[in-house]
C-alpha cells in the first residue's frame, strides 16, 4: 500500500532472521509458553532539531497491529507543547505504553508498528479527537473487522496486518494534513514470534535520524 509519509527507518529483523532460519543457519526464537502478555513501550524521545527557532509543538503517534487482540489496531497519540531543540520530551520514568496484548494468554505471532514524530502548527487538533476520528472511519472499521476474523498467520494474513497499519497511518496523515515538512521521524517496524520472539530479546532499542532519537522496548509481562 502506498503511504503518504515515507519511513526514515525500517526495522524488520524477522525478514532477515527468517531467511537465515530457512537456510539452517539460525535456530528459531519464540517466547516461552508461560508468557501471558507482551507490551511495547516508548521509553524516551529526544528532539535534536525542529523547524522553529524557539519552541515547537510536537506530536508523537503510534500504530501497532497484531491481529489477535480485542482491538487489533492499537493507537496512541501524545502532544507536547513549547518544545525546544536538543531536549527530551517529558514522557516520564515509566514511559508510554504503545501496545499491550489484549487477548488473555494468547501471544500474537506477529506485530507490525509505526512510530511517528511530527512538528505541528499551533492549531493542531487534540489527541483524543484525532484518535476518535480515525476509529470512526469506515475503512478503518473494515480493516479492524477483517483482522478480528484472522485465525491463521500465513503470508496473506501478515500482509493484511501490514496494510492495516499503513492505512491507519494514512488516515492520520490526512486528518492532520501532514506532509514531509511536518515529519521529524517515522519508524516502520515488525516483529515475528517465529524468529525474533516479538522483539523481546532486543531489549531497549534506539533508533532515529538527525531530527529525533527514540528509545522503545517490547517486554513480556
Amino acid at each position: 500500500m502506498a503511504t503518504l509519509l515515507q519511513p526514515d527507518t525500517v526495522f524488520e529483523p524477522s525478514a532477515v532472521l527468517g531467511q537465515q532460519a530457512l537456510l539452517g543457519n539460525l535456530s528459531r526464537e519464540v517466547l516461552p509458553i508461560t508468557t501471558q502478555a507482551v507490551r511495547m513501550s516508548l521509553k524516551s524521545v529526544f528532539i535534536n532539531r525542529i523547524r522553529e527557532l524557539g519552541r515547537g509543538e510536537i506530536q508523537v503517534i503510534s500504530v501497532v497491529t497484531d491481529g489477535v487482540s480485542a482491538e487489533p489496531i492499537q493507537l496512541c497519540s501524545e502532544v507536547y507543547r513549547n518544545v525546544r531543540r536538543r531536549t527530551s520530551l517529558p514522557i516520564g520514568p515509566g514511559g508510554i505504553t504503545l501496545y499491550r496484548t489484549q487477548a488473555e494468554g494468547k501471544i500474537p505471532p506477529f506485530l507490525d508498528y509505526r512510530i511517528l514524530v511530527m512538528e505541528l502548527d499551533d492549531d493542531a487538533r487534540q489527541a483524543g479527537d484525532l484518535l476518535d476520528q480515525v476509529r470512526q472511519d469506515s475503512q478503518f472499521q473494515s480493516f479492524r473487522d477483517s483482522l478480528l476474523q484472522v485465525t491463521t498467520f500465513t503470508a496473506p494474513q501478515i500482509a493484511l496486518i501490514g496494510a492495516a497499519t499503513d492505512f491507519t497511518l494514512n488516515i492520520i496523515a490526512k486528518l492532520l494534513k501532514a506532509n514531509k515538512d511536518d515529519q521529524l521521524y517515522l519508524l516502520r517496524g515488525s516483529f515475528d514470534n517465529a524468529f525474533d520472539d516479538l522483539g523481546v530479546g532486543f531489549g531497549e532499542i534506539t533508533q532515529g535520524n538527525r531530527n529525533v532519537t527514540v528509545k522503545y522496548q517490547v517486554e513480556s509481562v
